[in-house]
């Protein structure tokens, strides 16, 4: 008997159900299916491999408005498209979204390309095998070479490409993240397309969380001018005094205020971007490249 993920009672709003819309019904989540039920007698099944997106946060136009924090599920139901709205209260909806993306995700097998870009240097890595993991704030890759891992607050972009894997022309996802100030892109291909846009969808909601955190900063020339030259500067020991033409106390200043906004870290040879921090740099480079 497949072991239950998830339990709860929300508001529920089913394209293909009986039952007429919004209900408060109950939210019962295994390792194969969704089933979300009205009582006892009347409830439906959706197989966990008829999904092909989650989003949270807003529902679709046809939707009446429901209390609490949305997930959409959309799944195939025979020839045909449907969706589903769970409305819980935030935390647990979250929890719910991240138990649900685990459960889809979780033993995936990957071919990743890691890493296929360190700062701007392409690198000759061969592609590999290895099996995809959730895990708190990381994706997780078992490969024979050892764990790969990318951290979602270290995720800088990402995209949907096609890209020759293996001498096949096949979707990837090309994710740009930071560690320990280092910039890497890594390339992954699932043999589902599915999964691939569901993994997708859980990067973007992270990169969309982070973006959102970014509303709120202004950064004075001298800022952006040291986010810029420490992003140029890469991992060489350098004076930033010295290239920056400031005297120390002043970079000093600046770099706290860049600290203190998650735009800079420690790093062995002086400070790093963050994942933050290199992202506005990048908008930045776009503005004056435009």
């Amino acid at each position: 008997m497949a072991s239950v993920l998830a339990d709860f009672v929300a508001h529920l709003t089913v394209e293909t159900a009986d039952w007429e819309d919004p209900i408060e019904g109950r939210v019962l989540l295994s390792e194969t299916q969704l089933v979300l039920a009205e009582d006892e007698t009347n409830k439906m099944a959706i197989p966990l491999d008829a999904i092909f997106d989650i989003n949270t946060g807003t529902t679709p136009t046809f939707v009446d408005p429901m209390p609490g924090h949305p997930v959409t599920v959309a799944y195939r139901e025979e020839n045909s498209r449907a969706t589903a709205v769970i409305s819980g209260d935030e935390t647990t909806s979250e929890k719910f979204e991240t138990v649900l993306f685990k459960a889809i995700l979780n033993g995936t097998y990957t071919v990743l390309k890691h890493p296929s870009k360190v700062g701007g240097r392409v690198m000759d890595t061969e592609f590999q095998g290895g099996i995809m993991g959730l895990s708190a704030g990381a994706v997780q890759f078992d490969t024979d070479e050892g764990p790969v891992e990318i951290p979602l607050n270290g995720i800088v972009d990402f995209s949907r490409e096609q890209r020759t894997v293996n001498g096949e022309e096949r979707p990837v996802l090309i994710v740009s993240h930071m560690d320990n100030g280092e910039a890497l892109e890594t390339i992954a291909a699932t043999e589902s397309s599915r999964k691939l846009s569901i993994l997708g969808r859980y990067l973007r909601g992270t990169y969309q969380t982070l973006l959102e955190s970014l509303g709120g900063i202004s950064l004075s020339d001298a800022e952006t001018e040291a986010l810029t030259t420490i992003y140029s500067t890469g991992d060489m020991d350098v004076s930033l005094p010295s290239v920056l033409g400031m005297d120390p106390k002043t970079v000093k200043r600046v770099l706290h205020s860049l600290h203190d906004n998650g735009l800079v870290e420690s790093g062995d040879n002086g400070p790093v971007l963050t994942a933050k921090g290199q992202i506005v740099v990048n908008e930045y480079l776009e503005r004056i490249n435009d």
